[in-house]
């Protein structure tokens, strides 16, 4: 991509409209293939943004940098352990799936449910307080490891069981291990009661965002190993309620472990409610970031597609 395509592609963005003919409700674009950096913050923005759902895939880092530094833990450690004392259970019918759910299942949405939790329609009654409870005695229908429901669930108790697990606050962790290696200083994660929410609402910059897009390319960058990457992009479920396969390049094929897999070129990417999405396209060396506020996302991840697309 030179800087006359990214421009166009500025363009197409700024004319683009919804479902409702409203104008997109651009942050920002940011795309840069290996030496070459482009971006653009619309409508002069210099604030962050909540980049909504891909909290997981920093979650998923945070939670390789403590895999690979502890013998005493492992994607195949058992959470109930841990969550037990922090909760009451009150569904007993619960207990021996519980008892069966590991890390792993955490990472990939498996722990059994049958219903979405912990997104921000169905815990508006609740107090952060009740969030523990409500998801241990949600019902567990499936055998964990069997069954793949995308929620906040798994990777708000992952932030939970890390926080325990460390015995330190998981924030200063983060900030220790990940965002001042990376040098991401201005940042804010909102938390549900003592814990970080996990899964979402984190608020970054786009060039933050940038630095944690290069981890994945370069696999780990230091951070993580090489083979930690990989496991987060290990295939969990194809998916295709919400798959897009009229975008070729830029379409949730199928889930990993806090990443979305496309079908070519093996292009993964992060992917967040209202227009967030962190695309890396490791045979061109490049990472394409969005983020935004707009609910109807169907042109705009028309225009990531393409953005994609001109990086061949």
């Amino acid at each position: 991509m030179d800087k006359q395509q990214f421009d166009g592609l500025v363009d197409l963005f700024e004319k683009a409209t919804d479902g409702e003919g409203n104008k997109l409700n651009m942050h920002s674009l940011l795309v840069k293939q290996a030496d070459r950096e482009f971006f653009h913050a619309f409508g002069g923005r210099t604030e962050p943004s909540d980049i909504r759902s891909l909290s997981k895939t920093v979650m998923a880092l945070v939670l390789g940098t403590i895999v690979e530094s502890r013998d005493d833990f492992t994607e195949e450690t058992p959470v109930w352990p841990i969550l037990e004392p922090l909760c009451t259970l009150t569904n007993e019918e619960n207990r021996e799936k519980l008892e069966r759910v590991k890390i792993k299942h955490l990472m990939n949405h498996t722990i059994g449910y049958d219903k979405v939790l912990m997104m921000r329609g169905d815990i508006g009654h609740l107090d952060p307080s009740e969030y523990i409870d409500y998801i241990v005695n949600a019902p567990i229908v499936h055998e964990p490891g069997k069954h793949y429901l995308y929620s906040n669930a798994g990777f708000y108790l992952l932030s939970v069981v890390l926080q325990e697990l460390l015995g330190e606050d998981l924030e200063d962790y983060v900030q220790r291990v990940l965002f001042n290696p990376l040098e991401i200083t201005d940042y804010s994660w909102e938390r549900y009661g003592k814990y970080l929410a996990g899964a979402t609402r984190l608020w970054l910059h786009p060039h933050d965002l940038l630095k944690i897009g290069d981890v994945l390319l370069y696999e780990g960058a230091g951070i993580v190993s090489p083979k930690w990457i990989e496991r987060m992009k290990q295939f969990t479920e194809f998916t295709p309620e919400q798959d897009t396969p009229t975008n070729p390049l830029f379409r949730r094929w199928a889930y990993g472990s806090s990443l979305w897999l496309g079908k070519k070129n093996e292009i993964f990417f992060g992917h967040g409610t209202d227009g967030q999405s962190l695309v890396i396209v490791p045979d061109r060396e490049a990472v394409v970031i969005t983020t935004a506020h707009q609910i109807d996302v169907v042109r705009l991840e028309e225009l990531v597609d393409k953005a994609v697309a001109l990086l061949y």
